[in-house]
């Protein structure tokens, strides 16, 4: 409350700061003299509302021209949410980190295993929406998009060895290198006809693959043992189409099914 001469009128904790404010101390203290502006008076209630924050200019006036997208920028992470993290770049600016864009090679499925409240983070202006107030970063744009050098680095019909890493009853994921990863579908594991992964191998054992398809949008690596043995043999492998049904392959771990950064800010 401020006393005016006589007759006392409220700042509401939403108008001391276009920042948020916990408590009212963070931004006074009893006895301080402040400046304010009169937003509401009604003479019925006997009650004036206040206003300190429209003393200064709105955050959101020239954002546009100060975080144009690819700006790299430094925050306050200050609430988390299960899709992502609203970080505040400055009094009244928030942005949300989606969990989609915290990590190209892992899969979030919480804010908490990328970041904490009270952490200092760097992003990167992903999107702006000035009209909507709406922000959009990513964390994981810091560095370089590891698909960029995997498709140069695993070309569809190369062969490498792999560490089978996770069976499933659709076929076996096998690691090409840490933090990338394949899958050989049932369907690719061998000649013949199997019904379960585990009548040709166990997680740990060395598979040497072959890459039949790389797909970016996706990531999704699909990988072949089957081809290996057919040619060992002196046939012809054709790819089959994959199995819509199974759960999907991954590129770079934990990439694969994850969905694309949906803008949402506050």
């Amino acid at each position: 409350f401020i006393d005016l001469g006589g007759v006392d009128g409220l700042v509401h904790i939403t108008d001391l700061s276009w920042g948020r404010v916990n408590h009212p101390t963070e931004i006074v203290k009893l006895d301080q003299t402040v400046n304010v502006v009169v937003l509401d008076f009604d003479e019925e209630k006997r009650r004036i509302s206040l206003g300190m924050k429209q003393l200064q200019p709105h955050p959101w006036e020239n954002i546009d021209k100060k975080y144009p997208s690819g700006t790299q920028v430094r925050g306050k992470v200050v609430s988390l949410a299960d899709y992502g993290a609203f970080v505040e770049i400055e009094k009244g600016i928030e942005g949300l980190i989606h969990i989609s864009e915290m990590s190209w090679t892992q899969h979030i499925k919480h804010p908490s295993q990328v970041v904490s409240m009270g952490q200092m983070v760097d992003a990167v202006i992903l999107s702006l929406d000035k009209d909507a107030k709406k922000l959009s970063l990513g964390i994981k744009q810091l560095e370089p998009d590891p698909w960029l050098t995997l498709m140069q680095k695993y070309p569809v019909g190369s062969r490498h060895k792999g560490i089978v890493r996770n069976l499933t009853n659709f076929g076996v994921f096998v690691e090409l290198e840490q933090g990338v990863d394949g899958l050989v579908h049932i369907s690719e594991m061998d000649t013949r006809r199997i019904d379960r992964v585990e009548d040709v191998c166990r997680e740990g054992d060395e598979m040497v693959v072959k890459v039949i398809n790389v797909d970016p949008a996706s990531g999704k690596v699909r990988l072949s043992r089957k081809a290996i043995l057919i040619e060992e043999q002196g046939g012809t492998y054709v790819p089959a189409e994959p199995d819509r049904g199974d759960r999907g392959d991954r590129g770079p771990r934990g990439a694969g099914g994850g969905g694309r950064r949906r803008e949402h800010s506050r």
